[in-house]
């Protein structure tokens, strides 16, 4: 098993004084080269993303808002600014997730330095997110015929509600979300969701993971594993309310990623959210997902 990760050449996005932190992109590109010393081989840029990629998911007349970067009732739920800039940034995180798919099924596990969009519906924007990533990525590799069962598991602390409502009626995508009950968004129906009570610490939040993931290996037998690595359920989220540590969501994160890597299942990870004071201290909770990997390429744990 190799992790190969992709990238973006993010430009400064200028969204003005924002929770929204842009910079850890930047960040953690810098990181994965001169900190894990990630070599060309492992190192992609996104692919691209087209219009036929976005309307396997996207209603059309969304997809036309978006590409114009026209204000309109679909694209005003957005909590980032309606710009060409901003929007086609967040396209080329769908161009990525598609890659991130790509490269998990070609060696293992793909690792995306951005996306984990899953508050957008198809036909409308919510919280930070304009496009959902994950499922553009599973229409086109659906598309071409490398896998049809996929298993999303998210843990960012607010509800996957646009990928749920995105996959409802798809018995081929499972859709797992743990999050925060009492947060932000208005919550969909996902195959299986976990809300957790308000300031629920590491133990308890492992042992509920775990039990969920046993029960869905029982339902569910995926070809490829999606998993929505947020770190908003850390005690520190500025937009959260559990109260994970950072070691916490380390063994979270060998939970999830060493339960289908040790089974030779490919999996895609996405960075979702994470909003911790500074955009260094979010991309240094990111960072704790990539040792997790990293650690499984090299056969090890911790």
């Amino acid at each position: 098993m190799e992790v190969h990760y992709v990238h973006h050449p993010v430009p400064t996005l200028d969204i003005g004084p924002h929770v929204f932190p842009v910079d850890k992109y930047a960040i953690l590109n810098d990181w994965l080269r001169s900190e894990v010393g990630v070599d060309d081989h492992r190192w992609h840029e996104a692919g691209p993303v087209d219009r036929t990629d976005l309307e396997r998911v996207h209603e059309i007349a969304y997809v036309d808002d978006l590409v114009n970067a026209r204000r309109s009732p679909r694209t005003l739920a957005s909590e980032l600014p309606i710009r060409q800039d901003v929007i086609a940034a967040f396209l080329d995180m769908a161009g990525g997730a598609i890659t991130t798919a790509e490269l998990a099924l070609d060696h293992g596990l793909g690792f995306h330095l951005g996306g984990g969009l899953h508050h957008a519906f198809a036909d409308h924007a919510e919280g930070f997110c304009y496009v959902n990533d994950v499922a553009v990525a599973i229409g086109r590799i659906r598309s071409e015929s490398r896998c049809q069962r996929v298993l999303i598991v998210d843990v960012d602390v607010h509800q996957g509600n646009g990928t749920a409502a995105i996959f409802r009626e798809d018995p081929t995508v499972f859709t797992y979300s743990i999050h925060q009950e009492n947060n932000y968004p208005v919550k969909q129906r996902s195959d299986l969701d976990r809300g957790l009570p308000d300031g629920i610490a590491d133990g308890p939040y492992l042992d509920l993971l775990a039990q969920d993931l046993d029960s869905i290996d029982a339902r569910f037998e995926p070809d490829l594993v999606w998993y929505l690595a947020g770190v908003d359920p850390h005690i520190d989220d500025q937009l959260g309310g559990l109260s994970l540590t950072a070691e916490g969501l380390r063994s979270r994160d060998d939970l999830v990623l060493g339960r289908y890597v040790q089974r030779g299942l490919p999996v895609s990870v996405s960075l979702a959210g994470g909003y911790a004071p500074s955009p260094t201290d979010t991309a240094r909770l990111h960072m704790g997902t990539v040792t997790a990997a990293e650690a499984l390429r090299r056969g090890g744990a911790g």
